[in-house]
């Protein structure tokens, strides 16, 4: 959504909760988890996940910085909204984007998948989040 406000596709977007916690990673990572597990001499269940985590305002944040936009966040709950530099609002809180059953935090523990694949993540939430933004960047400036 920012890379389409970036290039003039659209004004603003909406989101629901901004303060959902999650643990957010790649995936290319998580085929490098299945993969070591289907190497594995004995079928078993493991969490794969980063055991980090950031909400969705984290990401906003993030992926504002990798554009180069100014996000300044003003007013609570559902009135809250996110301002670029110009005092423009592009981001609003939408309460009908929540979900009907809102977990708060997700995050999860990889402990054994360490343990006993040698698994660990290998890209950071930023870097994640960098390569999500450039690929939505490459992809829309073909379009446009």
């Amino acid at each position: 959504m920012l890379v389409k406000l970036k290039l003039g596709l659209q004004d603003d977007f909406s989101l629901g909760n901004l303060h959902a916690v999650r643990d957010w990673g790649s995936a290319g990572d998580y085929v490098r988890a299945m993969h070591l597990m289907l190497q594995h001499e004995k079928p078993d269940d493991y969490v794969i996940a980063t055991g980090t985590s950031h909400t969705v305002r984290d990401f906003v944040e993030t992926a504002a910085q990798v554009l180069g936009i100014d996000v300044r966040w003003t007013g609570v709950g559902f009135d809250e909204v996110g301002r670029d530099g110009n005092g423009r609002v592009i981001v609003r809180v939408d309460p009908e984007l929540y979900r009907p059953v809102e977990v708060e935090s997700l995050r999860g523990d990889s402990a054994k998948a360490r343990r006993r694949l040698g698994w660990s993540p290998q890209v950071s939430f930023t870097a994640l989040v960098d390569m999500m933004v450039k690929n939505d960047l490459e992809r829309l400036s073909r379009r446009s």
